[in-house]
């Protein structure tokens, strides 16, 4: 029979346990600060969205075509909202590891003194 190496199984582990304590030192955030975060992402996606629907029945006003402006706009917008959303949550955990790595890089030093 094959012998059973369990050393990949206690690095993910190990992985974890520094992840829950990385967890436990990061500052609380308050609810205010957490709301703020979800509106302002949500202002991220809306906004294109409201700008395309406006511009568009604009458009339907002063150039009529065979198509509809304001749907066309509204999908254009939908994506623009959608890209912006995928840019603002990849920066914000850029952010996060940066942070991360930070406090990980000082505890290592308090474990060592």
């Amino acid at each position: 029979m094959t012998e059973f190496d369990n050393s990949h199984g206690k690095e993910i582990c190990d992985k974890l346990v520094r992840k829950a304590e990385l967890l436990k030192k990061r500052p609380y955030r308050t609810w205010n600060a957490n709301f703020g975060m979800i509106a302002s992402l949500g202002g991220v996606i809306i906004v294109p969205i409201l700008l395309g629907l406006w511009s568009g029945g604009y458009l339907d006003r002063v150039s009529p075509q065979r198509f509809s402006w304001r749907l066309l706009l509204l999908f254009l917008g939908f994506l623009w909202g959608g890209f912006n959303a995928f840019c603002w949550v990849k920066m914000e955990n850029k952010k996060i590891a940066k942070l991360e790595e930070r406090t990980e890089i000082r505890s290592k030093g308090e474990e060592n003194e």
